[in-house]
């Protein structure tokens, strides 16, 4: 939405347009914070200017109905596929590599970076302007089970390691990559967290008022985008949900889905259900999508945790009951 994100995108397409700045930028943040909808706004960004061009974007997904938004393996290949599209140059380079080793697509993303996208685009190195590559939730990548979480987390050590290893080849592109992923911790252990191979933002540094703002900004928008709607809700109302999202945007779609979500008649009396009795948090119904999301992320950490021989879930579930009881 215009109007939001202000900072961080002015910050984002500061980094693409200085060219010696680093090739990489990691976004950090929780789930919820607004990892993709940047994303997103990036990529429309790109499209629409003459300052950079949008090579390609991967938009990862645990919940997606392809498999292939869950395997890190398909990164690399769609990304190139898709710039081969737009310029003719790299398409006849990439051709010439698949000519010389058509089975490349089935080697270690290291190789398949250097042959599929560094290799190409090496016929790119003039571009007056620069190329950008976006990859948004990489952390999703991968499977349920322990060793299909263990070799999903590989991979995607493996792809990050890769992305530093191309911003350290002898010939600098006019290449810049934009990966999104939540801070967890076999991603925080690569290069990618080395403020000497990519800047790196934490969403949760950014100024929490200014988030707010942006949160309140959003909600008063889809509340007031029909004139019968703005007969139906309050400034008061914008702000009580507001401050119940606590800086997450990803509570304030779901709010405003479950409020907006049956039509405007029923509009007001879902709103209000929306918050409970003491308008200190929200309904039951309302955060039932949330409960569901958030309880696979639980169970997904326990699960990985299955594959450790050190006592850190003990200790956790130790300290989480300590909560809930002083609670």
């Amino acid at each position: 939405m215009k109007g939001t994100r202000v900072q961080v995108l002015r910050d984002i397409r500061t980094w693409i347009r200085d060219p010696s700045a680093p090739q990489i930028f990691w976004l950090a943040g929780m789930m919820g914070t607004g990892k993709s909808a940047i994303a997103k706004s990036v990529c429309s960004c790109a499209r629409e200017s003459s300052e950079m061009v949008l090579g390609g974007s991967f938009f990862c997904s645990r919940s997606a109905g392809s498999s292939g938004q869950r395997d890190a393996r398909c990164i690399i290949p769609t990304l190139v596929q898709l710039f081969a599209r737009q310029s003719l140059e790299f398409s006849q380079a990439l051709a010439a590599e698949l000519a010389r080793d058509p089975d490349i697509l089935h080697q270690q993303v290291m190789t398949q970076i250097e042959h599929l996208l560094y290799k190409p685009l090496l016929c790119c190195r003039k571009s007056p302007v620069p190329i950008v590559f976006v990859i948004d939730a990489l952390d999703e990548c991968g499977g349920h089970g322990t060793s299909e979480t263990a070799e999903s987390h590989r991979l995607i050590s493996d792809m990050l390691e890769a992305l530093v290893a191309f911003s350290r080849y002898p010939i600098r592109l006019p290449v810049k990559f934009l990966v999104t992923s939540r801070p967890e911790t076999h991603i925080r252990d690569t290069p990618v967290s080395d403020a000497a191979f990519s800047k790196v933002l934490h969403l949760h540094t950014v100024d929490k008022q200014q988030v707010t703002v942006d949160i309140r900004t959003y909600i008063a928008t889809k509340l007031t985008s029909s004139s019968k709607l703005r007969q139906l809700f309050t400034s008061d109302d914008v702000d009580a949900l507001s401050l119940l999202c606590d800086g997450l945007f990803i509570v304030a779609a779901t709010a405003l889905q479950y409020a907006l979500g049956m039509g405007i008649d029923r509009a007001a009396i879902r709103f209000k259900t929306l918050l409970n009795s003491t308008r200190e948090g929200l309904s039951t119904g309302a955060i039932l999508p949330l409960d569901r999301m958030y309880s696979l992320i639980l169970k997904e950490a326990i699960r990985v945790n299955e594959t450790e021989t050190d006592d850190g879930m003990p200790v956790l579930i130790q300290m989480l009951a300590s909560l809930l009881c002083a609670k």
